[in-house]
């Protein structure tokens, strides 16, 4: 799953990688669901869009978001296409939502140790979500798979980390099959990812800082 993630690379680095006129400034340590982030979806004109709302998607169906109790910040990547809380979304609002990492925490004897998972290359990290886009707030989510090796070292599923290669494909607004871009939503090779333990803090929703990702002793 990705409950947690992290986004700190520059402005300028997002903006060429996502090709957007622009991206939000600030950096964030310690992304928690229902918090507001960004993500970028693609217009029929081929012009894409930062877009921004709750991690946590509300589906458009949703009469009364107040008493709407699922916590959908992950989707499942093999069931989405079914789900009535996501087909809708698989065929007509797929996006991509930026991170320069994202956290997982793994049982070691009688504690869980949180970790920080990047790019091997330092790039920031392309996950596959779908959103929604309401009058009362758009909102977002993560699409998740089974994991690679070495990811399955950490957690029985990881998110979607698409490839430079595959972002026009899976963005692109006028492919509504969702099994025309279902080769792309597959764990991604080994080699694109390590991850290192960080503070225990992390796992307070509430602290936001630099501190959270620095690597501490094992």
């Amino acid at each position: 799953m990705c409950g947690r993630y992290t986004l700190y690379h520059d402005e300028d680095d997002l903006t060429s990688l996502l090709e957007v006129a622009s991206f939000p400034s600030g950096r964030r340590y310690n992304v928690a669901p229902t918090q507001v982030v960004p993500w970028v979806r693609e217009r029929s004109d081929g012009e894409r869009d930062v877009m921004t709302g709750r991690w946590g998607l509300v589906p458009h169906w949703v009469d009364d978001p107040a008493r709407f109790r699922a916590s959908l910040f992950n989707a499942r990547s093999e069931t989405a296409a079914e789900k009535p809380s996501f087909r809708d979304a698989m065929r007509r609002a797929r996006c991509v939502v930026p991170a320069s990492g994202f956290f997982e925490w793994r049982r070691e004897g009688d504690r869980k140790r949180p970790y920080h998972v990047v790019r091997s290359d330092g790039a920031p990290l392309l996950l596959a979500g779908l959103y929604a886009e309401r009058v009362d707030g758009n909102s977002v989510t993560v699409l998740t798979c089974a994991p690679n090796q070495l990811m399955a070292q950490l957690h029985e599923r990881m998110p979607v980390v698409l490839g430079a290669a595959d972002l026009a494909r899976w963005l692109d607004p006028s492919s509504r099959d969702p099994t025309a871009v279902g080769d792309v939503l597959a764990p991604c090779p080994d080699a694109w990812l390590r991850y290192y333990p960080v503070d225990p803090r992390v796992g307070n929703a509430r602290l936001d800082d630099p501190s959270l990702v620095q690597p501490v002793p094992t």
